[in-house]
């Protein structure tokens, strides 16, 4: 392999002098160049001779005999290249010249930014297409972008191998692209804006064996488990309004192959619902350890049988998200009052009010309240939440967990 980057590298420097490296339009990803800032413009990239382009340039050289030779002896590499490759439910086309251009060369000279060999940059970028190649498995991640939502945590995992994190670069592309991340455009069509509050993700990763047409194929292929993670993500959006307040939202349900998996054979896929909007004006927050506490424990008890079943907390709590996503006080209200109807008079078996009978708020009626004055208090720097807001929040979720 070594011989046949060099001859490659020499072929290239006695007939181009030196590699042109430069930014380069990609209208296929968007490109982050700020925090909020993406760019259908790829940061780095080698602008490939035109001869390099073409289909089989590599065996010009004879040293690419060799490469050959060796891969063909080895049982497992000489059934992943030259054939189709991927999972039963994607298969793509993996050409061994183009895969050595790709993954080896091109990151050479991207490094180096010469056509000189680099034995540092060879070994770094050789064991990692090497590994992609004998792995046994391939890494999808079904993730589902989260607006109006932004946490002070690296990530947060959730039972079942659920997690919520920020998204990668090529995460945020993908949402960008089906319009599951609300972008605007800035200072021309190919520059777009996402606001930090639209870039956090709930994850999960599942894993596929390798499938190759050399070692034959199902007779039945079977589809991915694809999407499966649309019901976790709504308890945990219940449970972020509940516990956190704000307007979050979930949007699309995206399939993408895991960024450190490398050759990437899987485009991925994606559902397309229609979606609600955040206000980022109200965004979800959740900073502390405590809180974070909380929305586990809410979002476990409403998987519970028993939370399910009880109809007049369903519609308490579908009243409740409702209200966080209205983006008007009174229109807020409304759902407010119904959620408070569903949860302490019907839950309650309250009957009417007779004529002379004291009225008196019930206790654990407060923390309703405390989500009205949200607004004011975010208005007033947010004092007057901290010394009663989160302990009547703590309070509903223990009341929710208990079931009562």
């Amino acid at each position: 392999m070594v011989s046949l980057l060099v001859a490659a590298l020499g072929d290239l420097a006695e007939h181009d002098g030196a590699p042109k490296i430069d930014k380069m339009p990609d209208l296929r990803n968007w490109w982050r160049y700020g925090q909020e800032s993406f760019v259908a413009l790829r940061p780095i990239a080698w602008y490939m001779p035109e001869r390099v382009t073409k289909v089989n340039w590599l065996d010009t050289f004879a040293e690419m005999v060799a490469v050959r030779d060796a891969i063909d002896a080895d049982p497992i590499l000489s059934a992943r290249v030259d054939t189709m490759v991927g999972v039963e439910f994607s298969l793509q086309q993996r050409r061994l010249d183009w895969l050595l251009i790709e993954h080896l060369l091109e990151p050479m000279i991207v490094t180096t930014r010469t056509y000189e060999f680099d034995e540092a940059a060879f070994e770094l970028h050789y064991n990692r297409l090497e590994a992609g190649l004998l792995a046994d498995t391939v890494r999808l991640v079904e993730f589902i972008p989260l607006n109006g939502f932004v946490s002070s945590m690296t990530e947060i995992a959730l039972p079942g191998g659920v997690v919520m994190r920020p998204m990668t670069d090529r995460q945020m592309s993908r949402a960008i692209q089906v319009l599951a991340a609300p972008a605007e455009f800035s200072g021309g069509p190919n520059s777009v804006q996402v606001s930090r509050f639209h870039q956090w993700a709930v994850t999960r990763e599942q894993s596929y064996p390798v499938r190759s047409y050399k070692q034959g194929m199902p007779e039945q292929p079977q589809p991915p488990a694809f999407p499966r993670l649309e019901e976790p993500v709504q308890r945990l959006v219940t449970a972020l309004r509940v516990v956190c307040g704000g307007s979050v939202v979930a949007t699309r349900p995206i399939h993408l192959q895991h960024d450190d998996n490398l050759p990437r054979d899987i485009e991925g896929s994606a559902v397309l619902p229609a979606v609600g909007l955040a206000d980022v004006n109200r965004p979800t927050l959740l900073l502390t350890e405590e809180h974070v506490d909380d929305v586990r424990r809410v979002y476990e008890a409403l998987a519970a049988p028993a939370v399910a079943r009880d109809r007049s907390l369903q519609v308490a709590l579908r009243r409740f998200v409702f209200a966080g996503s209205k983006s008007l006080p009174e229109d807020r209200l409304i759902d407010l009052n119904i959620c408070s109807e569903a949860l302490f008079i019907k839950r309650r078996k309250i009957k009417g009010g007779q004529k002379g009978t004291p009225r008196r708020m019930r206790p654990d009626s407060c923390w309703l309240l405390t989500r009205c004055s949200e607004s004011s208090e975010r208005r007033s720097g947010g004092s007057s939440r901290r010394r009663t807001g989160c302990g009547m929040r703590r309070s509903t979720v223990i009341t929710l967990s208990r079931g009562r």
